[in-house]
């Protein structure tokens, strides 16, 4: 073993929830279709009733199996086997244990036994879960024993097993979602939040938007190991978000048909992903735009309302709405093609930072210059092509962050329009 190497095993404890981490959905709600509409409904609005804070985890969870009475323990230990995993849980479980971490498993609404079943599928070293009564013949009787299913029931489990295992909290890394884990965040080591809700959104040390669970490698050494860093995850983000710049080239040309009918769907757009971003923050993931959003965001935008898309949206909005079409064609062409080329080459072949934003390059600013005068010079005489190159160039290059989405395609079409009248 290399010196400092820590042995198997002892590199730490990665703690999981289960639900909504693990599991692809929630085992209580699966757990409710099963018994039909009605108990599928109450359960629902027991949900509700949580993520609103009208009622408290243990309230909630004790509620739910409650509606539960009469089932089996057989009838929930094959739900555990047969439901879906999280795309990538027993991938990164097998390689943080292959590592020397030790994985555990915890949960306040799925059954002990049902986190061991699980815990077995994705090679866990210990789990534990709700301890739900049953009478001698295996029937649930609606009651829950013990304090598991709280958040203090839930540090206090984590914290037994920690101790059994030879662990301190500083040992401990916690990878969760919702406020059932409040306790478990604020006493480990680190936590990671996975498609968090807001209380957890704010509390976690580091926050992941994603439908892949390997992807929290990016916060182990190990994520080096198969090209998962925050290197590559920037880079991924950079591209996929450029991509969706580059769509904007569409607008134009709904615009040729229907200029009311392109403002609306800009509008619409922008309007629909700004209430999915509100969702976001409360927990809820809004089909579509959700998706789009958590595949393109940056880091630095995990933990509020991502405004470069929403930006992005009024700039083009307001440029198509205040000049001629022609105008309008050209300053949204710059932003999505410009503002595109000089993300990426910035990225790839960028090295002198620009002295006035250590944020972008100057080989990010040339691109965008360049793509401004070919852009221009259908509109006008090659050195006013150049201005309207130079104004775009620089409004890109400014410290303002997001809002040059929305001042880039406003300040090319207002050039361009200004200097199209001086050359007459």
């Amino acid at each position: 073993m290399a010196a400092g190497e820590a042995p198997r095993g002892r590199r730490g404890v990665v703690a999981f929830d289960v639900d909504g981490v693990l599991l692809k959905g929630l085992f209580l709600s699966r757990a409710a279709a099963r018994r039909g509409p009605l108990v599928w409904i109450r359960s629902a609005w027991l949900g509700l009733l949580l993520k609103l804070g009208v009622l408290s985890v243990r309230t909630a969870v004790e509620r739910a199996y409650r509606l539960q009475r009469g089932a089996t323990l057989r009838e929930f230990e094959e739900l555990g086997r047969r439901l879906p995993l999280a795309r990538g849980a027993a991938e990164v479980c097998g390689r943080l244990r292959a590592a020397g971490y030790t994985i555990v498993l915890v949960s306040v609404g799925v059954p002990d036994l049902v986190v061991q079943t699980i815990a077995a599928r994705v090679g866990a070293d210990r789990a534990s879960g709700a301890a739900v009564e049953t009478d001698q013949s295996g029937v649930l009787t609606g009651r829950l024993l013990g304090g598991r299913h709280s958040e203090e029931g839930k540090r206090d489990a984590l914290d037994e097993m920690l101790a059994d295992l030879g662990f301190a909290w500083t040992d401990a890394t916690v990878v969760v979602d919702d406020k059932s884990n409040s306790e478990i965040v604020s006493s480990a080591w680190r936590s990671v939040a996975v498609n968090p809700e807001l209380p957890i959104l704010s509390e976690a040390t580091f926050v992941l938007h994603t439908r892949n669970l390997s992807e929290i490698l990016e916060f182990f050494p190990e994520g080096y190991d198969v090209g998962i860093t925050p290197q590559w995850m920037a880079v991924r983000h950079e591209v996929f978000r450029k991509g969706i710049h580059v769509c904007a080239v569409v607008v134009p040309l709904v615009a040729a048909w229907s200029r009311e009918g392109a403002l609306a769907l800009v509008g619409a757009t922008t309007v629909l992903f700004l209430v999915s971003e509100l969702a976001r923050l409360g927990g809820l993931a809004l089909p579509l735009f959700s998706n789009v959003t958590w595949r393109a965001m940056r880091s630095t935008e995990a933990r509020g309302v991502a405004l470069g898309p929403v930006l992005f949206g009024v700039g083009i909005w307001l440029t198509l709405f205040l000049f001629p079409l022609d105008m309008a064609t050209a300053g949204i062409l710059v932003l999505a093609v410009g503002d595109t080329a000089a993300s990426l080459v910035g990225k790839a072949f960028g090295r002198t930072l620009l002295p006035h934003n250590p944020g972008k390059t100057v080989v990010g600013s040339l691109s965008l210059f360049a793509v401004g005068v070919v852009i221009a010079i259908f509109y006008l005489p090659l050195p006013w092509a150049i201005l309207v190159g130079t104004v775009a160039a620089v409004v890109e290059s400014l410290p303002i962050g997001a809002y040059d989405n929305l001042l880039l395609p406003l300040a090319t079409s207002a050039s361009l329009s200004a200097f199209a009248g001086a050359v007459g």
